[in-house]
């Protein structure tokens, strides 16, 4: 019989139907995060009509603060449990009471950061990843890979594109600010200040890229695109920022 990783035990959950724990959690996440992003920390969102109603999609921004993920969640009103996550296997999955804990809190995806006899294919964190979209959820990435330092965006990694690709999803850019300034990077307290959330039309993955040298090409070229977008509407939103000041 065929091995399918969507038969592993350490990750079939991730196709299924959340657990009772799970949705309790996330109305419980979904109610505080909710009240901190409306009174305390608001959350201005612009752009808000460009989010797809009827199809799966990854949501890409820029990420200088741990809030980002909920901000994002946020802006589109679907709710924390809507959203998923690449998460390293290595710490998240081969740690059984770490994953088997986690697993009722948060939707992670494994996928392997180094090659190792214990890896996963970049084709099973597809596999895994498509099935958890098939359920009507969609994958936020931060193309970043780490939060970066207030007022710089660092390159963007080609791995957003790369799923967009793989999945056939559209990619939904969207720019923060603010949040580095109500949860700054090292501070362990969320402090008031205003957020802006500006979501841009979506992106389809390209097509016509059935050569290894086309695949690569439209690869690096939609990911500059990505990065330029995002760029911008930082700039502006932070330009307009300045004019209201």
């Amino acid at each position: 019989m065929k091995y399918s990783i969507l038969e592993d035990p350490r990750y079939k959950h991730i196709a299924k139907p959340k657990s009772i724990l799970f949705q309790i959690f996330s109305f419980i996440f979904d109610l505080y995060a909710n009240s901190v992003l409306t009174f305390y920390s608001p959350v201005k969102v612009i752009g808000r009509e460009n989010i797809p109603k009827n199809e799966p999609f990854i949501f890409v921004s820029n990420h200088n603060s741990h809030m980002d993920i909920a901000i994002l969640a946020y802006s589109t009103r679907m709710g924390y449990e809507k959203f998923g996550f690449l998460a390293a296997k290595d710490y998240w999955f081969d740690n059984n009471f770490r994953r088997r804990f986690f697993k009722n809190l948060i939707n992670l995806i494994p996928i392997s950061r180094k090659p190792n006899p214990e890896s996963l294919d970049l084709d099973d964190t597809m596999t895994l990843s498509k099935a958890f979209m098939d359920l009507g959820n969609n994958i936020i990435i931060f193309p970043e890979g780490s939060r970066g330092e207030v007022g710089k965006i660092q390159r963007f990694r080609k791995g957003a594109v790369k799923f967009s690709m793989g999945l056939d999803v559209p990619i939904l850019p969207a720019a923060i600010i603010g949040a580095e300034k109500a949860w700054p990077k090292g501070e362990k307290f969320i402090k008031p200040f205003p957020i802006t959330v500006k979501v841009l039309p979506k992106m389809n993955p390209p097509k016509n890229c059935s050569t290894k040298v086309a695949y690569n090409k439209a690869l690096s070229k939609v990911t500059k695109e990505l990065e330029t977008k995002i760029k911008k509407a930082v700039k502006d939103l932070e330009t307009t920022n300045l004019e209201l000041l």
